[in-house]
């Protein structure tokens, strides 16, 4: 309970730094015209944190090993992100940015912060790759 407390007040404090449009397409129609891309880049993301959850569920990785962890998040990241430039790649560029507003409208959070999360959960994911490559188990 209190964690939807804190959901439902972030939301209202972040209402105003949410993308409303971009060009002349409103948040409606971005949310259409991107509804099933969003849908599967919201189970690619699932997927991501899946594959870092059965490296500790198959006993791949120790219980006090970060980098499980750490590949999860980078693909919770990478595949959505990677799955919405791919689908709108042959519109160009401008539809890829419409895209990637329309993930940040879909999720009720400000572009800049999600992207920053997401910058951040890569850069995590890619030192956890590392690490595992570095130091394997």
């Amino acid at each position: 309970m209190v964690a939807s407390l804190i959901f439902r007040w972030q939301v209202k404090r972040w209402a105003p730094s949410i993308p409303k449009k971009v060009g002349k397409k409103r948040k409606k129609q971005l949310l259409e015209e991107n509804k099933n891309a969003l849908r599967v880049a919201k189970t690619l993301s699932l997927a991501g944190f899946l594959v870092g959850y059965f490296l500790y569920a198959l006993g791949w990785m120790g219980d006090h090993d970060w980098r499980g962890l750490g590949i999860g998040a980078g693909l919770a990241a990478l595949l959505p992100v990677s799955y919405l430039a791919a689908a709108n790649a042959k519109h160009g560029t401008q539809r890829i940015g419409e895209a990637m507003v329309a993930l940040a409208i879909d999720q009720k959070t400000p572009a800049k912060v999600l992207f920053v999360l997401i910058g951040l959960c890569l850069i995590g994911g890619v030192a956890s790759a590392i690490g595992l490559v570095l130091w394997p188990l």
